[in-house]
């Protein structure tokens, strides 16, 4: 059973440590280096508790998302799962129900992956999102697919 609940501040260690563990190998290869200092203190910048949930596995915390809502858009911020719960469909399912929330508000979705992350943009591909552009580290994608019930 896959569920989600909000995040709070008593997640603060999880989510750092989900994070830092999941993208520690896309982060060195864009950028040839890891600065884990400077990653911890990017990711707790960044983190906004209200955007945040916890994505939880029949009881077990097993990664979070953060989305944001811009404009007419739905931005998938932030999608990591532990390594050890990843390539077991949980990403393409939380993404599935991101697609659904945003059809049903009519807005689009759009997220941006690093590009040495072929896994996670080979996932949205085939969920239908398409690169819209790219900047020196990210590819910028939106969902591009017909609007439908997944």
């Amino acid at each position: 059973m896959l569920s989600t609940r909000q995040a709070v501040v008593e997640d603060s260690v999880f989510l750092e440590d989900v994070f830092l563990q999941t993208m520690r190998m896309h982060i060195t290869a864009a950028r040839g280096f890891w600065d884990e200092a400077k990653e911890r203190s990017q990711f707790r910048e960044q983190l906004q508790f209200q955007h945040t949930r916890i994505i939880e596995r029949n009881g077990a915390s097993v990664g979070f998302l953060m989305t944001v809502e811009r404009n007419q858009d739905i931005e998938l911020h932030t999608l990591c799962i532990v390594p050890d719960c990843q390539r077991q469909g949980l990403g393409t399912a939380i993404t599935r129900q991101i697609l659904n929330d945003a059809h049903a508000k009519k807005c689009g979705v759009v997220l941006s992956v690093l590009k040495p992350n072929t896994a996670a943009r080979l996932l949205y591909e085939r969920l239908g999102f398409i690169i819209t552009e790219e900047s020196v580290h990210h590819y910028r994608m939106r969902f591009g697919g017909v609007a439908r019930d997944f």
